[in-house]
């Protein structure tokens, strides 16, 4: 268990649970569940009418999804104490589907709120990655903030979120190189 926003208040979920379907642009659809990040905790302090926050992360494989999902009832319910104990086993049991996968993945950011025109707003914001270059969009933060240190451009030393300290564009054109692409869907109002 872990807690997120919701409605506002910190509300707690279920890792691996809340499944949901999504169509992802180029990669078709892909089963999601809830997952634990720090943003979770990051986001509500720094964006103060922030009402709700999900992470959602998924596998490829949608067997191997629906097997996970399986097993953390097991432990939510106690049958197992801890996933981790079984990592090895697992890990060998994953492998036997590798043949059913590809070597593209894909994240997405949906945003709902007012505009700065007053009006309704809703947009998604997707990544998509090829040849094997999807473990480059969570790590390519990481990678900017330690060339910014090398550089002397970043002063804060320690762990500390990236938040505010990358730009957007900063972020796209780090991945430009890569078979990574970022596209925008903007809702009708």
């Amino acid at each position: 268990p872990f807690t997120t926003l919701q409605m506002g208040r910190m509300e707690q979920v279920y890792g691996w649970q809340g499944i949901r379907l999504h169509n992802y642009p180029e990669l078709g659809f892909r089963l999601l569940g809830n997952c634990d990040i720090p943003d979770l905790a990051i986001f509500p302090d720094r964006y103060k009418s922030l009402e709700n926050i999900h992470f959602y992360a998924g596998q490829e494989i949608s067997a191997l999804h629906l097997g996970l999902w399986a097993l953390t009832w097991l432990v939510r319910t106690g049958i197992i104490k801890n996933l981790g104990d079984h990592a090895g086993k697992l890990l060998k049991i994953s492998r036997l589907f590798d043949f059913l996968g590809s070597n593209k993945s894909g994240l997405h950011m949906s945003l709902k709120g007012t505009g700065a025109d007053g009006k309704p707003r809703e947009t998604t914001f997707y990544l998509i990655a090829k040849s094997g270059h999807g473990p480059l969009i969570p790590a390519m933060p990481s990678i900017l903030c330690a060339k910014m240190l090398t550089r002397g451009g970043l002063a804060q030393r320690g762990a500390f979120p990236c938040v505010g300290i990358i730009t957007l564009p900063q972020y796209l054109d780090a991945l430009k190189g890569y078979d990574i692409r970022s596209m925008e869907a903007r809702m009708p109002a």
